[in-house]
């Protein structure tokens, strides 16, 4: 059994919350108990999903990660047996449902902190320790260091199956083989050598291979004066390393020789940096002919951005695949992901983070993969080598004897190469190295396929708190912490994008007398772009109108008529609508535009517009002109208030309202049934809320048909939202009636003024409704919108009947049902007619029957025929 007692290094146990030993058995604990978790496989399971960085695993994933490629025929009954099992175990309050292991698609999730695993603990303590060494806290370091040693309890994952498990167990061991040398790296620097040279002698013999160790237990027994015991360990791993492997040691242990050799004093060895990672860098030899040169090794890379945040995970997985010691090819990572999302800064952080491992020189080159004329490969590779050492007269001409050479130059070398903004992977093909000890990063805005890549990661915006943490450590905290919400919206607004983030902090910066609220209010009057700062365009040309000067004429036209909306969010039939195409031509553009990374997919079916795709279209084609913007918004609403119109129809069959609504020849789509007009609603509520927030902003000049457009798109959606639920829908509803009062068109104010009745009615807000049903049947009036009148006042008698004023109520149904009989509006004569007559029976008046009783069951039938979400405004 484990012992539930470890703890960190701030004093706090393992208690009120799950925890999870890996480093040794498998072990789990509930509010300090132990967990039992159960037979070797649905331990694998456990596993996979515990040590997957907090994300979802698949089906397949979690079937590859106990069998392999060769699973049994119940191998998916199985894993759910474990998944139930476990769910019990880890939450016996929520098993069938549980909130700690999470149902993801066919797959599973089990959010945990790194905290919460002692190997996060672990990594966290030694990362911690590295940097109290490098501030000059050695004490503090070493302390870091032990607890962190402390938590190891034998072979990490001991007697767990399966192919994960393995890859882990080899994972963890590297994470505590670079513990131990960071830990005996500082008890040597700390002067500690006689301590040590049992534990190092101890180590040589468990790891004989391992250079790092011989090198440490050499520079403590000179240090103790015994040299030729020292010179003897270097021996015996030559002799070891050309038995097995038909190698030479590596520049770390033979610098160390010759020094010893020499008589360097101790003090004065080549050693690790403060995080064990050698510092020293072994010069080039480059054959010219009969002569050899000396050069030092290359070092390119740029430096790494100090305003750099988050990406914590990805900066892991991209260190872990270069580092990776049991690679047999070139570690290559590839990060793909939009201009201005930061590529280009966590390709430099992760080289200078694993730069240590690549003594023999660092290479960087920018392909301008964005540009009309991108970088050719072979002035790269002329580059490189003369970067080496070669003489630019010995520089091959032709391409391919130039990627010979550099490949001939950098074989059993350890040299990292910064392959930046690649087209594609022809363009990297003959940059790639053969030799295993080498590492390349590539960025490129779009996957590499074909490619041969260790690791892959897709960059996305920064979270929320990542965003606002770029912003405070460019400001400075004093400068933010004064206005917090306002920070969070100009992240927002920046679409949490590093490089518009630094812009708007420059922007800030340049001008100290500004608050955040300045800048966001120049923000929001230019549509939210951050161009509209006066530098913003400038400083976006590089990503922006530079990065895609290749886009096509009718594909920048396209684009701009997209972004001249202002709505983010499109499917493909309402980009049709706007683009004024069939929907195989709109989804051929959308998906060429998503390829060009312009459009995000929010999903199936669904594209985002990007923050980038508004800056090149800006940068592009200019700020779109109010006719241009107007019609590409009227397309949109046309399309989608006639679809609104077909999905009313299924809400509120016979209501005489969907024929006043303000409709041209469009179509829009239809629904076979109730439940699809309902989906397809709550699918569109952002392209909705977005294009009637948009007609709300339109200035005066703009087309005066925009704004009522957008009410009656309300309306005809008003049916479904109890039932979608969004306060997007809500939200959008106040901005309209503030233009519609602006405008004083009174029938577009009375529609905007019911709407806003009915949104004060959901929410509770009973007095508001009741002013606004008024004000909407006083404009409804004056605006000859007698569909309105009738709406407004069953709402008033919904009201009343609330309050418990049941004359009033009874009132205002039966001029409703009135109205309503008028027309031939059956349902909505029954739905108001039978809630006057329950309001009378309510009231006390059951001896007062209706004149028209006889038609009361044709009217029952009138409303059984109405969904019951939309009986509320029938």
């Amino acid at each position: 059994m484990c012992s539930p007692s470890g703890t960190d290094t701030t004093g706090r146990t393992m208690a009120d919350e799950l925890r999870f030993k890996v480093l040794g058995p498998l072990c789990a604990y509930r509010d300090g108990v132990e967990v039992p978790v159960g037979p070797p496989q649905q331990q694998a399971v456990l596993v996979a999903l515990l040590l997957s960085g907090g994300k979802a695993v698949p089906m397949s994933g979690l079937i590859e990660a106990v069998w392999g490629f060769e699973p049994p025929k119940r191998a998916v009954t199985t894993i759910r047996t474990y998944v139930w099992r476990l769910r019990k175990l880890l939450d016996p309050q929520e098993a069938a449902d549980s909130s700690v292991l999470q149902s993801v698609g066919d797959g599973y999730r089990l959010p945990t902190a790194p905290s919460a695993v002692d190997a996060g603990s672990s990594q966290s303590l030694t990362k911690r320790a590295v940097g109290q060494r490098r501030a000059g806290r050695a004490q503090e370091a070493g302390r870091l260091l032990s607890a962190s040693l402390d938590l190891w309890r034998g072979e990490p994952l001991s007697g767990v199956p399966g192919p994960f498990a393995a890859r882990q167990r080899a994972r963890l061991e590297e994470l505590r083989i670079a513990t131990l040398e960071e830990h005996y790296d500082l008890a040597l620097a700390s002067g500690r050598d006689r301590l040590v040279v049992p534990e190092l002698t101890e180590l040589v013999g468990a790891y004989p291979l391992n250079e790092r160790f011989r090198c440490l237990l050499m520079r403590a027994l000179y240090g103790v004066g015994r040299q030729t015991e020292a010179l003897d360990v270097y021996q015996d791993v030559r002799k070891l390393l050309l038995e097995e492997q038909g190698i030479d040691p590596g520049s770390e242990l033979t610098s160390l020789q010759q020094h010893i050799l020499s008589g360097t004093p101790p003090a004065e060895l080549p050693h690790g940096g403060p995080d064990g990672k050698q510092d020293r860098r072994a010069d080039l030899t480059v054959p010219v002919g009969s002569r050899r040169f000396h050069v030092p090794p290359p070092a390119q890379l740029p430096s790494s951005d100090a305003g750099f945040v988050g990406r914590e995970a990805e900066v892991s997985h991209l260190c872990a695949a270069l580092t990776d010691p049991a690679r047999t090819a070139p570690a290559a990572v590839g990060i793909s992901g939009v201009a201005g999302v930061g590529k280009t800064a966590l390709a430099l952080h992760a080289a200078h983070q694993v730069k240590y491992a690549f003594p023999d020189g660092q290479l960087y080159a920018d392909l301008r993969g964005a540009a009309k004329v991108p970088a050719d490969p072979s002035a790269v590779l002329a580059g490189f080598l003369l970067s080496m050492g070669v003489p630019s007269q010995v520089v091959p001409d032709g391409r391919d004897e130039r990627r010979d050479l550099f490949r001939s130059m950098l074989d059993e070398r350890r040299v990292l190469l910064v392959l930046d903004d690649a087209r594609d992977a022809e363009q990297l093909r003959d940059l790639m190295p053969g030799s295993a000890r080498c590492g390349v990063i590539v960025s490129a805005r779009s996957s590499l396929p074909g490619l041969p890549l260790s690791a892959q990661v897709c960059l996305g915006r920064l979270s929320l708190d990542e965003a606002v943490a770029l912003l405070e450590k460019a400001l400075g905290r004093g400068r933010t912490a004064t206005e917090p919400e306002d920070v969070r919206r100009l992240a927002e607004a920046c679409d949490r994008l590093p490089l518009p983030l630094r812009v708007a902090a420059g922007r800030l910066a340049a001008h100290p007398e500004w608050s955040v609220k300045v800048l966001l209010t120049s923000l929001t009057q230019d549509h939210g772009r951050i161009d509209g700062t006066g530098t913003g365009t400038a400083a976006l040309d590089g990503p922006a109108g530079h990065g895609h000067r290749h886009l096509m004429p009718d594909q920048l036209a396209r684009l701009g008529r997209l972004t001249a909306t202002g709505v983010p969010d499109f499917t493909v039939r309402s980009a049709a609508a706007v683009l004024m195409v069939d929907e195989p031509t709109a989804e051929r553009v959308l998906e060429a535009l998503r390829a060009d990374s312009l459009l995000g997919s929010s999903g199936p079916g669904r594209y985002r517009v990007r923050y980038v795709a508004r800056s090149v279209a800006t940068a592009r084609l200019g700020r779109p002109g109010q006719a241009e913007s107007d019609r590409a918004l009227r397309g949109l609403l046309e399309h989608l208030l006639a679809t609104a119109c077909n999905a009313f129809a299924l809400a509120a069959p016979g209501d005489p309202v969907q024929d006043a609504f303000r409709l041209r020849a469009t179509l829009g789509t239809s629904f076979p049934d109730f439940r699809q007009a309902r989906e397809w609603v709550r699918s569109e509520v952002p392209t909705i809320s977005g294009a009637a927030l948009q007609a709300a902003r339109r200035p005066a000049g703009a087309e005066e048909d925009l704004l009522p457009r957008a009410v009656d798109l309300l309306i005809a959606v008003s049916p479904f939202a109890g039932a979608v639920g969004d306060e997007r829908l809500r939200a959008a509803v106040p901005p309209l009636v503030r233009a519609a009062a602006k405008r004083n068109e009174p029938r577009t104010l009375g529609r905007a003024q019911f709407l806003y009745a009915v949104t004060a009615y959901q929410t509770g807000w009973l007095a508001e409704a009741r002013k606004y049903a008024g004000l909407a049947i006083s404009s409804a009036r004056q605006g000859q919108d007698p569909f309105i009148v009738r709406q407004a006042l069953h709402g008033l008698g919904m009201l009343a009947r609330a309050q418990r004023r049941f004359d009033e109520a009874v009132t205002h149904y039966e001029k409703a049902a009135a109205m309503a009989k008028r027309w031939g509006h059956l349902s909505g004569e029954a739905t108001s007619a039978i809630n006057a007559a329950l309001c009378r029976a309510l009231a006390g008046w059951a001896d007062e029957v209706p004149s028209d009783q006889d038609e009361t069951p044709e009217r029952w039938h009138a409303v059984e025929n109405v969904p019951w979400h939309a009986c509320g405004l029938c």
